[in-house]
């Protein structure tokens, strides 16, 4: 039986262990709040992979502190399987040993477990000599899922600009119609515009729904803010940019 160390045990992480256990794999959860009998050195010695999920907060200047993840790096060896679930900005990729595998999650944290078994697309970014690590990983999932999946191979800069780019992208849709609530005529009923538009298939019907669902304007969440305002420090995207400030004048409107 393959047995696989997971790193960090948050909704991501919990969402990955559980699908992997309920799959046949052997599964060792690595959290020191809510695993602390499993020790994460003997973990690493026992496991087949490592799966690295722990948190990627902010700092204060808003970039991508990945202290975390070095943390568990510093545990493990170049011949460990590494597989990075974090969400990481691709100039701190760049610095990982080349057997870190990066494969983002696009999970809502309310619906991560559904969002994770219906997913239709893997992406693993890797180093030009772990492509078969790569594949290793790719198949691991690939044979428990129920439904057709489509895997992508990449190197790991352009998968997480993929991720990056994915949520800034959302977050733009968020904060471009909460403006627009915002300034509309008070004679537009903005809930019959949305649900019109949302039957044009190239706008779609998610995140126009103002306000959110905590009663206040702007993106929110445990995603959106932390990777817009991380994306904002490693390009200059003029666009991007005008939305980070825009989303911080909706989150002071009551």
């Amino acid at each position: 039986m393959t047995t696989i160390a997971v790193f960090g045990c948050g909704f991501v992480g919990s969402t990955v262990a559980n699908f992997l256990d309920n799959g046949g794999i052997d599964v060792i959860k690595v959290d020191p709040k809510l695993y602390p009998e499993n020790d994460p050195t003997d973990a690493i010695v026992k496991a087949d992979g490592i799966i690295i999920c722990v948190p990627t907060p902010s700092k204060e200047d808003g970039s991508c502190d990945d202290k975390h993840i070095k943390e568990v790096l510093d545990l493990c060896s170049h011949r460990e399987r590494i597989l990075l679930k974090s969400t990481v900005t691709p100039d701190l990729l760049s610095s990982y040993p080349p057997n870190v595998v990066y494969n983002p999650e696009f999970l809502r944290e309310a619906s991560a477990k559904e969002d994770f078994e219906n997913q239709h697309i893997q992406i693993f970014g890797h180093h030009d000599n772990v492509y078969d690590d790569a594949c290793w990983w790719a198949e691991i999932f690939a044979e428990i899922y129920t439904n057709p999946i489509e895997t992508v191979y990449t190197n790991r800069q352009t998968a997480s600009m993929i991720k990056y780019v994915h949520n800034a992208f959302l977050a733009t849709k968020v904060a471009w119609f909460h403006e627009m609530y915002k300034t509309l005529p008070p004679e537009v009923n903005y809930e019959a515009m949305i649900s019109t538009l949302g039957m044009f298939e190239r706008i779609g019907n998610n995140h126009m729904q103002a306000p959110n669902h905590n009663n206040s304007l702007g993106y929110g969440g445990a995603c959106f803010p932390k990777d817009v305002s991380a994306l904002t420090k490693v390009i200059n995207h003029s666009i991007l940019n005008y939305v980070h400030m825009v989303n911080l004048e909706l989150n002071k409107i009551e």
